[in-house]
C-alpha cells in the first residue's frame, strides 16, 4: 500500500529510481538520486499509482541481481509499460544490489548507463 520516499520526491526530479528495500533507497538518496522502495520485489496497483502520481519523466527500475529481483522486475515492467518511460538499470556480477556498490563512482555510472527497456 505504500512508496517508501515517495512524499520526499514529489515533483524532485525527471526521474525516480525504484527498489527493493528501504536501504537501497536511501544509499541512493545519499547519493542524489531520486529513490523510492517497494518493500519487496512485487508492485502493488496502489503503488504503481503512487509512483505514477510523481510525475517522473522516467521510472528506473532497480531491482536485486537475483532471481526473484529480475522476476519481479519483468511484472513491474508489464504493469507499468503502456503508461510511462521505464528503464533499468544493469547490477555488474557480484554486486547483489545497489547497496552493495559502495564505490560513489561505480553506481554513478550504473544509474546513468541504464538501458530503455
Amino acid at each position: 500500500k505504500n512508496l517508501i520516499g515517495a512524499y520526499k520526491n514529489l515533483n524532485r526530479s525527471s526521474n525516480v529510481c525504484v527498489t527493493e528495500g528501504t536501504l537501497d533507497t536511501i544509499w541512493l538518496d545519499q547519493h542524489d538520486f531520486c529513490s523510492v522502495a517497494l518493500l519487496g520485489r512485487n508492485m502493488s496497483e496502489r503503488q504503481a499509482e503512487l509512483l505514477l502520481n510523481l510525475r517522473a519523466q522516467e521510472i528506473v527500475l532497480c531491482l536485486d541481481n537475483d532471481e526473484p529481483g529480475q522476476s519481479g522486475l519483468e511484472k513491474i515492467q508489464r504493469k507499468l509499460e503502456d503508461r510511462c518511460f521505464i528503464s533499468r538499470i544493469r547490477i555488474p556480477s557480484g554486486y547483489k544490489d545497489v547497496q552493495d556498490i559502495r564505490d560513489p563512482k561505480l553506481l554513478r555510472e550504473v544509474i546513468l548507463t541504464r538501458s530503455v527497456i
